[in-house]
């Protein structure tokens, strides 16, 4: 999957669109107060697609095995999650990816925050943080395309901190995705820097395996979140 690197791009319509839902935008009733707000967005928009720079790494691994609570792959590790292996069962393999968007959107951010424009300083960095989910969502449908040629289907991915999928579980994910060829470092507390980045997995198998693709979100308790989704 090679190929994919290239053609994985941010969908900044998505980003804006999900932006200003998420925020409620649409609400502000002060003509003055929502003129300014807009044109912040604007000009975060702006910054952010300048500064942006998208880097992918992605593997592809077997599966050997599916316990109750954990998924193992071929030649290591073992991933440790009962949602996470009900929701990728019957999968022959998985592909693992890490997305980031590179550290000058997030520096930028900081810098407008430390500088006194907390709106700016602020509109950046939501953007920063949909840009890199647009990058993901945009891997996970990229490879549903493409491998539904082969007749394989593939399943909502998943990353550590889903559910009951623990965040330290990173460090497994490290071990077998190339974090060095997307230009992004995970500290001991599993911080991934640059900040703006994002890893998961998902499933692949039979062609009717995933055929309803449902979110790990129908099954996490956690009602606001960022990234919650509804498809």
């Amino acid at each position: 999957m090679e190929d994919l690197i290239g053609t994985v791009t941010i969908d900044w319509k998505w980003v804006e669109a999900h932006l200003a839902a998420r925020e409620k935008l649409a609400r502000i009733s002060k003509d003055s107060t929502k003129e300014a707000v807009l044109a912040s967005l604007a000009k975060a928009l702006g910054e952010a697609k300048s500064k942006a720079a998208p880097g992918i790494s992605i593997v592809k691994k077997a599966v050997t095995n599916f316990g109750p609570a954990a998924i193992a792959l071929e030649n290591g590790p073992a991933l440790s999650s009962k949602e996470l292996s009900s929701h990728m069962k019957g999968s022959r393999h998985i592909y693992a990816f890490l997305a980031t968007i590179g550290k000058e959107v997030e520096e930028a951010a900081s810098s407008h925050m430390h500088a006194g424009d907390h709106l700016l300083g602020y509109l950046l960095d939501r953007v920063g943080s949909f840009a890199v989910e647009s990058m993901a969502k945009n891997i996970e449908e990229t490879l549903r395309k493409k491998l539904a040629r082969k007749n394989l289907s593939v399943s909502m991915r998943f990353s550590p901190g889903y559910c009951d999928w623990p965040i330290e579980e990173q460090f497994k994910l490290a071990k077998i995705i190339d974090f060095d060829k997307a230009g992004v470092s995970l500290t001991e507390s599993c911080v991934m820097i640059p900040r703006k980045s994002i890893t998961a997995i998902v499933g692949v198998g039979p062609k009717d395996l995933f055929k309803e693709v449902r979110s790990p979100c129908a099954a996490c308790n956690m009602k606001v979140c960022d990234y919650r989704r509804k498809d």
